[in-house]
Formats: structure tokens, C-alpha cells, sequence
């Protein structure tokens, strides 16, 4: 790998996770959803919550709208 590859990547920190077998396959399914590997599917996973706490935290409240227009909020907690 050159230096202009390197130095263009974030700096990363290795960790080792261990998940119970739920969560685990909670993973997997997001994974094999979307066709992108564990790592980023729990990468995309904690940018997402953290995106809905920083949200939260600011007094937004989360929806979701259902296919009958019908709409839910949902309740971190």
C-alpha cells in the first residue's frame, strides 16, 4: 500500500466483540440485507444510534411512517 492510500484512511482502532447469539444474528441478517460485510453493517449500526441520540438529545422526535401514510413515534430507550 502506498502513503497517499494510507494517509487518505481514518485512523482505526481493533476491538474484539463478543455478542450474544440474538444480537449476533441481528447482525448477520443487517449484513446480508444490505450485502456488506459484519464490520460495516456494525459500523453503519452505531453512526446511526449515535445520530438519533444527537438528535434526541437536541428535542427531535423520531417517526416512522407506515405504507398507510399512518405514523408512529419511536421511543429510545
Amino acid at each position: 500500500m502506498n502513503r497517499t492510500t494510507q494517509a487518505s484512511r481514518p485512523p482505526t482502532k481493533r476491538m474484539s466483540v463478543t455478542l450474544p447469539t440474538d444480537v449476533a444474528e441481528m447482525l448477520e441478517f443487517l449484513a446480508t440485507n444490505q450485502g456488506i460485510t459484519q464490520n460495516e453493517a456494525l459500523r453503519k449500526a452505531i453512526a446511526t444510534e449515535a445520530y438519533f441520540q444527537k438528535e434526541i438529545k437536541q428535542g427531535s422526535t423520531v417517526l416512522i411512517m407506515n405504507s398507510d401514510k399512518s405514523v408512529k413515534e419511536v421511543v429510545f430507550r
